[in-house]
């Protein structure tokens, strides 16, 4: 069979699995990186892309992931050309861009053996040491590759279910809109939403959603695009700012990057004009969540006198400001302030479906907000 092949029949058998035959260890460590995967995709990943070839190569010993190694194989080419595909296609939530093997903790040059691995660069000791247990009963005990990967999409496949249902009661939620919603109120609901835990993604679905609802009404945005919001993962992140607008000869027009809880000073600036000194682009907003968006008083007229100055020598704009108050200013350009709520609802469930940025517990928390409003 060809690999590709050889994914599908394993996801086709997952779908009819009895869990029964599958051996209690096995559902241990996959039930350990099934548990982490939000913040640990590429192993699963790197499971998979080890198993697939344990299935073609029975001899291949799978711990050696790099062709640097004696008897190696280079499973960044089979993650690359095989594996990641077939997540994007079936897992895109808990897909890589291009290749788990670009991640740190998989890509060193460390042999995937229990004695080694030891030295893998993940924090979380149990997810390590799972992971390796799983490549230890493959290679040292003779466990059967085909039924780990089987049980690993079997499991993948009822996480998605689970996703899938949050995301359809969400979509379908009836939410009565008070009388009196107006645009403090939508402030106060996505301020309350910004202040839960690992929420850096939340403000840019924010300003995205109002630039998409806005968009067609600004003649400054005529025959301008509005770039899909990118994956806002190191690994996977690539472009100018968190959300960009292109002429339609693709060339950057206004880039807007956004911080989560750091306050905007000089440094931030001097980046962004670095930044500009590669690109030709027309207007630059840098916008934070940080409470008055500056340390101090100083610290701003100290800002706003640098991009004075930029303004008089580059000509280009730019817009340091606070997210709630760019917010403020254009919701009041929305004549249906439910549109918003739509929209920002409808981004989140979007982002969740194919990054691991947006997690559960962001899409619950906002369905209990909208409950309480």
């Amino acid at each position: 069979m060809k690999e590709r092949d050889i994914l599908e029949d394993a996801y086709l058998k997952a779908t009819q699995l009895n869990v029964d035959s599958i051996p209690e260890i096995t559902k241990a460590d996959i039930g350990v990186l099934i548990d982490n995967i939000e913040s640990n995709k590429s192993l699963v990943s790197a499971l998979t892309t080890s198993l697939l070839k344990k299935i073609i190569s029975p001899k291949q010993n799978i711990r050696l992931h790099r062709t640097d190694f004696v008897n190696g194989y280079s499973a960044r080419v089979l993650d690359t050309r095989i594996t990641s595909p077939f997540f994007k296609d079936n897992f895109p939530k808990y897909a890589n861009k291009e290749s788990a093997f670009l991640t740190l903790a998989i890509r060193e040059e460390i042999k995937w053996t229990k004695k080694e691995g030891k030295n893998l660069k993940i924090r979380n000791v149990k997810l390590k040491e799972a992971f390796l247990n799983i490549l230890d009963q493959i290679e040292t005990f003779k466990q059967a590759p085909e039924k780990c990967l089987i049980y690993l999409f079997f499991s993948l496949i009822k996480l998605s279910k689970t996703n899938e249902d949050l995301f359809r009661r969400t979509s379908q939620q009836k939410i009565v809109t008070a009388t009196n919603l107006n645009i403090n109120t939508i402030l106060s609901m996505l301020a309350k939403h910004f202040q839960i835990k690992k929420s850096s993604r939340l403000p840019v679905i924010a300003i995205y959603s109002i630039y998409e609802i806005l968009f067609d009404k600004f003649d400054r945005y005529r025959n301008k695009k509005l770039v899909p919001l990118q994956v806002h993962t190191s690994s996977d992140k690539h472009g100018f700012g968190d959300i960009e607008i292109y002429t339609k000869n693709n060339q950057p027009f206004e880039i807007v990057e956004i911080k989560h809880n750091i306050p905007i000073d000089e440094y931030l600036i001097f980046d962004v004009v670095k930044k500009m000194s590669s690109i030709d682009v027309d207007r630059y907003y840098i916008l934070t969540t940080f409470q008055n968006s500056f340390r101090n008083s100083d610290e701003e007229k100290k800002i706003s006198d640098v991009i004075l100055n930029t303004k008089k020598e580059r000509g280009v704009d730019i817009i340091a400001n606070g997210i709630l108050t760019t917010l403020k200013y254009y919701l009041r350009f929305i004549d249906n302030y439910d549109d918003f709520l739509k929209c920002y609802t409808k981004n989140l469930i979007k982002d969740a479906k194919v990054s691991t940025e947006i997690k559960d517990f962001h899409i619950e928390e906002w369905n209990k907000i909208r409950e309480n409003y």
